[in-house]
């Protein structure tokens, strides 16, 4: 960890701004400076380094009424939250079916299946069921 800035009188206070930066940082606002870094926590820490995040300590009831205030602005968010409701889907395309081609298609599959000339036995004798080769 780096060394504390000016102006943080404690390691605490230190990591609370940090820790309160990066959530800002991960909600979407901008950088401050130019780093090379890209998690939000490592940013958080080169802005508190160079100065650049503004704070002042609160008291106990000014905290207090700020944390309601929070309280307050994610409750309204879950109860309209500002994400869009999805669009719809477009149909799905339909193709249109050709006349006859179903009948065409089970003609030539029956077709197929009759044309040779295949004897089927009327009844299997014992020892070739038992063999399990059938000689034609």
């Amino acid at each position: 960890m780096s060394d504390i800035p000016a102006g943080i009188d404690s390691t605490f206070r230190y990591i609370l701004i940090a820790g309160k930066r990066a959530e800002q940082l991960m909600t979407g606002a901008r950088s401050r400076v130019s780093s090379r870094f890209v998690k939000p926590t490592t940013i958080a820490l080169a802005e508190l380094a160079a100065e650049k995040v503004p704070w002042r300590a609160v008291s106990a009831e000014e905290f207090e009424q700020l944390r309601q205030q929070e309280l307050a602005a994610r409750d309204e968010e879950r109860i309209h939250p500002a994400i869009p409701p999805p669009l719809p889907l477009p149909p799905a395309p339909v193709e249109p079916e050709a006349e006859g081609e179903e009948e065409e298609l089970e003609d030539e599959l029956e077709g197929a299946l009759l044309e040779g000339d295949i004897e089927v036995p009327d009844e299997v004798p014992p020892e070739i069921l038992l063999n399990g080769v059938i000689e034609v």
